[in-house]
């Protein structure tokens, strides 16, 4: 996963949008994630905005919706640099990293807690802890 500041764009015919950064590196994000920012059209999106993408594989499909094949019936995939998630500012994109690494911590917390009050030895707490993430 990699954060990503797009900075212009436009929906597809299908009515995803394709983000571009400033590097020139093209962001697919799905129609879903811009309505729930509130963008439906290109006139809407406010500039930049953020997101956090990782690339994944998808297929392609023929005129008829069926995914398309090489000669050996594999399916044919290529590389998307897909958005997991879509932000309209700097600091909610801050804030997502934020709450998910202090999540961590807490729960790593409750667990030493907890063993402490079980009675667990040090060691024991620290390969509990350990195999929880």
């Amino acid at each position: 996963m990699k954060n990503y500041v797009i900075n212009n764009g436009a929906f597809t015919a299908n009515g995803n949008f394709s983000g571009y950064t400033a590097l020139g590196v093209r962001v697919h994000l799905h129609k879903r994630q811009m309505s729930a920012l509130g963008w439906e059209s290109t006139a809407d999106v406010q500039f930049p905005f953020f997101c956090i993408a990782e690339t994944k594989q998808i297929g392609s499909l023929n005129a008829d919706g069926t995914p398309v094949v090489d000669k050996d019936g594999v399916e044919i995939k290529s590389d998307r640099l897909t958005a997991l998630s879509a932000f309209k500012t700097k600091n909610e994109i801050t804030q997502a990293h934020a709450d998910s690494r202090l999540l961590d911590i807490e729960i790593q917390q409750a667990i030493q807690t907890q063993a402490t009050s079980a009675g667990l030895s040090e060691s024991a707490i620290t390969a509990l802890a350990n195999a929880s993430f």
